[in-house]
């Protein structure tokens, strides 16, 4: 019998967290574990742990919750175009020698 741990950041659902083995055959063991994961990583927010049986049958036999957790910063989503600045407007261009005579001449 193997178990299978599940390790998840905030918002993610315990299919999508990080999968790892281990040897862990009880709850205290499996309590240091988690707690020990957690205070190596801050951004876990939940930990489970599964024992499967060799013919493919599981069963949770521990969870536990940081209480402790900061959330990871986000990050933009892959393919996502960046943000950018506004282009600033440019100034209009100096009134041309027609422009200039007329307002001289008073027209």
């Amino acid at each position: 019998m193997s178990t299978e741990i599940y390790i998840c950041k905030d918002g993610q659902e315990l299919k999508q967290g990080k999968l790892v083995y281990s040897e862990i055959e009880d709850r205290e063991s499996a309590e240091e574990d988690a707690k020990r994961r957690c205070q190596g990583d801050h951004t876990i927010k939940k930990i489970a742990y599964y024992k499967v049986a060799a013919s493919g049958e599981f069963k949770m036999f521990y969870s536990y919750t940081n209480p402790n957790c900061k959330p990871a910063p986000r990050l933009a989503a892959p393919g996502a175009a960046p943000k950018r600045k506004p282009v600033p407007k440019k100034p209009p261009p100096p009134p041309g020698l027609l422009a200039r005579l007329k307002k001289k001449i008073g027209l």
